[in-house]
């Protein structure tokens, strides 16, 4: 009767190994897999040596990725934003923040970079050069200013995704890139060289004619002028004072006095110097 009690008691003792082992390989498992399939929510850019992950990489991913945003250049962190406290993370070309107190689509919005960086160039995009309605533009009355040509095109082409139908609408358009703050005008960029550009709410788009389609058009890095201070503020172009021509004198003839015991020779007049036309300086023509 002892044996039977001991045999039982070794065969508890063995199904009880066996559930604890198979519990924690189990566990294990588990742990193995959920760090996995965080990993797996993870983006990460071998260019930056930084990740994106959760509602910001699906937000990035589904609205454009690297011509629109441009890699990551910092982590997800808290950042006060007009004075709230936010989840952002900084990209080449914008600023992307959770916004969770929002519906979706609506809980990640965009920084709006164009306003942001005119204004730390000390400039006001209110007080701009204003334009009227112009044939094959696209005129916005809220700001005054014409989208045309290629950057109608393509401002057109792209935009936030909201109804997963074909093609952009408008307020898809509007929601990416704000409405326009200027005209076209001609700029100094960060690289030291000069560009046809156009500012909006949230990018500013630049001609680049060097560059084949489609990336003669491209969006400036604002992320990174705005994050690192790179911009270079415009100086106006002063209007050159034209030099005024000095108009030449006569020189008055003296009349010589004739010698003694000679007779008095008629002066032959002088033919006074008549100066030539002054050369023409042309007048500068400022860009249209």
């Amino acid at each position: 009767m002892t044996e039977a009690k001991n045999e039982t008691t070794n065969n508890d003792r063995s199904s009880w190994s066996v559930f604890l082992v198979f519990s924690l390989s189990l566990l294990f498992l588990l742990v193995v897999q959920g760090q996995a399939q965080g990993q797996n929510t993870q983006r990460c850019f071998p260019e930056t040596s930084f990740c994106i992950s959760g509602r910001i990489r699906e937000f990035w991913e589904e609205n454009g990725g690297l011509p629109i945003f441009g890699f990551p250049t910092g982590p997800q962190h808290e950042e006060r934003i007009e004075g709230i406290p936010f989840q952002v993370q900084w990209f080449e070309r914008n600023r992307l923040e959770l916004h969770p107190e929002k519906p979706h689509p609506y809980d990640v919005l965009l920084g709006r970079l164009g306003a942001e960086g005119l204004n730390q160039q000390g400039r006001n995009w209110q007080s701009f050069p204003k334009s009227e309605l112009h044939s094959g533009c696209r005129f916005f009355s809220e700001t005054g200013h014409n989208v045309c040509g290629m950057i109608l095109a393509r401002w057109r082409a792209n935009g936030l995704e909201f109804d997963r139908a074909t093609g952009k609408s408008e307020a898809e358009n509007l929601a990416l890139f704000g409405f326009p703050l200027s005209d076209p005008q001609i700029e100094t960029l960060s690289n030291g060289q000069q560009y046809v550009v156009q500012w909006f709410e949230r990018a500013r788009f630049e001609l680049h004619p060097e560059n084949a389609p489609p990336y003669d058009i491209l969006l400036g890095l604002l992320g990174n002028e705005i994050q690192f201070g790179s911009f270079v503020t415009p100086t106006p172009t002063p209007t050159p004072t034209p030099t005024p021509t000095a108009i030449p004198t006569n020189t008055p003839t003296v009349t010589p006095r004739p010698h003694h015991n000679q007779p008095s020779k008629t002066p032959k007049p002088t033919s006074p110097p008549y100066p030539g036309p002054p050369a023409r300086t042309p007048p500068p023509y400022p860009f249209s």
